[in-house]
């Protein structure tokens, strides 16, 4: 296989103080990308701008988020031409296959399938466009893995009034969770930045709903307007804790459980009913300073090299806001520490895990410092000196 040559110079000197962005998103573009060439086959159209981009992209500054500004865009352009060339195949493919599968309920053929590659951003066009009487939206869900998964997936929507049902027409139990004014803010700047336009659509929730998927294969799920009342998916219900309490407040209704101080909207333990475990348990974040470059030293923090001249906490402002989402199939703990460092964190009924999504930025950078941005979770658990970490 050739690759595309690399910038030839970029390992020539290593000393480079840029302040750096974008690697996070840049790494979930690499992780999609891979789905569609796990199932790539040689015959048939030609994807080798996708296989030539990833290639490109497994460079250990690539891997890591340690390139210059300039290297990671080329590296995000190349897979983006890739990834569109892909999806135009993909699409017709998973067209033809979910015709010959769908049970006759479903009236009106497909004649194609559009990706939501900016669901990062809470941005998916056709999964927000309103539902008329008789019209259906069906939800292709791929598993590029060699086993069975059993997962929950979201998806935006615009109304409440809708509900789902899997292949066979069996309905699939689901949640509405509204949208946070931090995923609304965020959605409006970037839609903008990367569309040209703002939204034309207010979103207003998430539909959360579980999904089967075998091995290197995919299910069809059918989002549509209910006809009969009563069959509305389930809005999940809000608590806003008041503070001035020492009370605590349990989230998640399977064998996983955190608790948190209503007073202050701190975690304060992790409860596994299965397991019969308790332990004690705090978040906090912090950030690493970067170095600079001064005439005493002059190897700076920034492309290539990481150099910290310290950690420091992040402090609220104030008391944390703090917000519950409970449903039937996953709880949500929304807070927000201070104008830019905000979280959630999501524990699924059938999951003995907890999933934390935080959003950081802007980073404050007037002091002309660069700041690395952590959070470290501290606990009494007992765990043999293992861990067990994800993609």
């Amino acid at each position: 296989m050739s690759l595309p040559d690399q910038e030839t110079n970029q390992m020539m000197k290593p000393n480079h103080d840029h302040r750096l962005n974008g690697f996070p998103a840049a790494k979930s573009m690499q992780q999609s990308s891979w789905n569609f060439f796990k199932g790539r086959n040689k015959s048939g159209p030609n994807i080798d701008a996708l296989a030539d981009a990833l290639a490109l992209a497994q460079h250990h500054d690539a891997v890591s988020g340690t390139e210059r500004q300039h290297v990671a865009a080329d590296y995000a352009k190349r897979i983006s031409i890739g990834y569109a060339e892909a999806e135009g195949l993909v699409a017709s493919a998973l067209a033809l296959l979910v015709n010959q599968r769908l049970s006759s309920h479903v009236m009106n053929p497909i004649t194609g399938f559009q990706q939501c590659p900016l669901l990062n951003i809470s941005y998916c066009p056709p999964s927000e466009t309103t539902l008329d009487k008789g019209k259906s939206m069906v939800i292709v869900v791929y598993n590029p893995l060699a086993w069975k998964r059993e997962e929950v997936i979201r998806i935006p929507v615009s109304t409440a009034e809708v509900f789902v049902q899997d292949s066979a027409g069996k309905k699939i139990e689901s949640q509405l969770l509204p949208v946070s004014n931090i995923t609304s803010s965020i959605r409006k700047k970037y839609v903008k930045a990367y569309i040209g336009t703002t939204p034309s659509r207010e979103l207003r929730y998430w539909l959360a709903f579980p999904v089967s998927v075998p091995p290197i294969g995919f299910s069809t799920y059918i989002v549509s307007r209910p006809r009969q009342t009563g069959h509305v998916s389930t809005i999940s219900k809000e608590f806003r804790s008041e503070g001035n309490t020492n009370n605590s407040i349990e989230v998640g209704q399977g064998n996983l459980k955190l608790l948190y101080s209503a007073n202050e909207g701190k975690l304060t333990h992790y409860v596994n009913n299965r397991n019969l475990v308790t332990a004690s348990v705090e978040q906090s974040y912090s950030f690493y300073s970067g170095n600079v470059r001064d005439d005493k030293d002059s190897q700076a923090s920034g492309a290539y090299v990481f150099r910290s001249n310290g950690s420091f906490p992040i402090k609220s402002d104030q008391r944390a806001s703090f917000t519950v989402l409970r449903g039937p199939i996953l709880d949500e703990v929304h807070q927000q520490l201070n104008p830019w460092v905000s979280q959630i964190v999501r524990i699924y009924q059938a999951k003995e895990h907890a999933e934390v999504e935080f959003t950081i930025g802007p980073i404050p950078v007037d002091d002309g410092i660069g700041k690395e941005v952590i959070t470290q979770f501290s606990t009494t658990m007992k765990n043999q000196q293992k861990l067990r970490r994800g993609k």
